[in-house]
């Protein structure tokens, strides 16, 4: 994901710029407020000293004592540095690769040129005019014309890497995905016509994205059949109100990143019909599906999650 850079604008703003480093008085201020995306932001470059500007950023909507005391960039004739400050508008506050407001709206104003910032799956990254391109740092210099100053910490380097790695792989694992799931389709429509569903298997369910589709295959197949030859463990079972409950755990038979993923399922029995439904729930209590550690091991747990109880199962009372 890149972002807008306002280079109509930019050689004017570096005109004004230059001239108040070189030629005006300390204390003078310029504001610029950046373009499509970023006006809730405004930017004031105060001459500091002979030859120094600092540049407070503002954000228009929240007031912090810490924007009015503390600079975000410095400027010289020769270089910009983009410096270490507390600054509310961040997405993960990370050392390396933060998705940083203040920095995606300055590089917006198109003050330095021939430089891109996008964000990549796991952090921001930028590319300077010498198409060297590492993860977002702080401090971070660069030259006016867009070229990474002094020496790039290894770790923003590393992050790069690892944001491109992640991207091939899940690309490559959407692929993989895509051809299952076009595979799978192309032999229920076979079947359909010539009534073979051997070449189908209950795991084929996994690999479908359409819900219809999935829907029909698990009708074909029962769930307790699915359940049966994916090893489904039975973790707990209860019986509340007259209906019986069963809490499940499998191991997902799709992959992610060649981990293998727990799955826990809620299995339900109505006494009415005798019809079974699966529910998934998270593998924990705090209802957090990417936590990696399992807490969620009774039906009640389950039941609570479900129904958003903030401790224990509650049952329901009948109103008459």
């Amino acid at each position: 994901m890149s972002i807008y850079i306002d280079y109509k604008h930019g050689g004017e703003r570096v005109t004004e710029l230059q001239h108040l480093i070189l030629n005006g008085k300390i204390g003078d201020l310029i504001t610029f407020y950046p373009g499509y995306g970023y006006k809730g932001i405004t930017f004031n470059f105060i001459k500091m000293g002979s030859k120094t500007i600092n540049v407070y950023a503002f954000d228009r909507y929240w007031y912090s004592r810490d924007q009015h005391q503390t600079p975000v960039v410095k400027l010289t004739k020769d270089c910009i540095t983009f410096l270490k400050a507390r600054y509310r508008n961040t997405m993960h506050v990370k050392a390396i690769g933060d998705w940083s407001f203040m920095l995606r709206g300055f590089i917006n104003l198109g003050i330095i040129p021939n430089v891109s910032l996008g964000y990549l799956r796991d952090g921001t990254l930028i590319t300077d005019s010498n198409k060297t391109e590492v993860a977002s740092y702080l401090p971070m210099k660069m030259s006016w014309n867009g070229k990474l100053l002094g020496r790039i910490p290894k770790a923003a380097k590393d992050f790069a890497e690892q944001c491109h790695k992640n991207d091939r792989t899940i690309r490559n694992r959407n692929a993989r995905a895509n051809y299952a799931n076009t595979r799978v389709v192309r032999l229920m429509r076979e079947a359909e016509k010539n009534g073979n569903w051997s070449k189908i298997t209950t795991r084929d369910v996994f690999s479908l994205s359409n819900v219809t589709r999935r829907t029909q295959l698990i009708e074909r197949f029962g769930i307790e059949t699915i359940l049966d030859d994916l090893n489904a463990e039975i973790v707990d079972k209860d019986e509340i109100d007259g209906r019986k409950y069963e809490l499940l755990r499998f191991i997902f038979p799709t992959p992610r990143n060649g981990e293998t993923i727990p799955a826990t399922y809620l299995k339900m029995i109505n006494p009415s019909t005798a019809e079974t439904c699966v529910e998934g729930v998270p593998n924990n209590r705090i209802n957090e599906w990417n936590q990696r550690e399992i807490t969620m091991n009774t039906v009640k747990q389950a039941l609570a999650w479900r129904d958003g109880d903030l401790n224990d199962y509650l049952i329901p009372i009948a109103l008459t």
